[in-house]
């Protein structure tokens, strides 16, 4: 199998779960590599990058799959990957934490082997085959990198106010410091700041940013923006910025003040 097919991760304590995941994406054209807890994992993880996608069980012994998802989420190389999150339970509460800190699906075990690829297929899809490293030049073929400021933004930035997205190389910046974003708080904070002024739906946000294969709830827009508020307004209480439309959903203002 070709190393630029996608590589995932899986972190499953069952080890025959674990080898039916693999024998099934193998099948479909996908590398993987499984670890049975998550210490493990993370002790190669920075070998094994670029990582495409990653598939934790949350009961897993030592720390459970919260918090592996946690800490791959507060580190640079591996927040922007997504995370598909195994679990026995359902409960409205389990799938709030998680998305709270940056899983990006789940899947309850029994589960169907055709709905698990689908749901692989649909991340994949959504992220691209691997997370968007940093620009480097290509040797071999002299290809040039895009122009940069003296900060080191690339050309193919959005500027609005004291926010600057770098959208080459998948960075967010609030007056000039860098923000530590999940996959999905960059998608639907550059899908805001892009057609700012214009209230939408939380239906419609599922749809533009989760994409139409998406069967959760709109609870879910409520708690990112509540996540992207944390991180990039003064005061989240009072947002300036995302702005709640009574009896319709959210914009982004379109007062664009200065940088600061």
């Amino acid at each position: 199998m070709s190393l630029s097919e996608p590589l995932i991760i899986i972190v499953e304590d069952d080890s025959v779960i674990a080898e039916l995941l693999e024998f099934n994406l193998q099948n479909n054209g996908y590398r993987t590599r499984s670890f049975r807890d998550g210490p493990a994992m993370l002790a190669e993880l920075s070998s094994l990058m670029p990582v495409s996608l990653f598939i934790l069980d949350i009961m897993l012994p030592g720390p459970d799959g919260f918090e592996i998802c946690r800490l791959l989420k507060n580190d640079a190389a591996s927040a922007p990957v997504p995370v598909l999150m195994l679990t026995a339970r359902s409960t409205e509460s389990d799938k709030v934490r998680g998305l709270t800190i940056g899983a990006d699906d789940y899947i309850t075990k029994p589960f169907g082997v055709r709905e698990f690829l689908a749901r692989v297929a649909a991340l994949l899809r959504r992220y691209g085959n691997a997370p968007r490293p940093a620009v480097s030049p290509d040797a071999e073929s002299g290809a040039s990198l895009p122009q940069q400021d003296e900060k080191g933004f690339t050309s193919e930035t959005i500027q609005f106010g004291p926010i600057r997205i770098d959208d080459q190389r998948h960075r967010v910046f609030l007056k000039g410091n860098e923000i530590n974003m999940t996959n999905r708080e960059y998608e639907l904070l550059k899908f805001l700041i892009v057609n700012r002024g214009i209230a939408f739906t939380r239906d419609e946000l599922l749809n533009a940013v989760w994409g139409f294969e998406y069967s959760g709830e709109t609870r879910t827009v409520d708690v990112h923006v509540r996540q992207l508020r944390r991180k990039i307004e003064e005061d989240d209480a009072n947002p300036m910025f995302i702005q709640t439309v009574r009896g319709r959903g959210y914009r982004f203002t379109d007062r664009n003040e200065p940088p600061l």
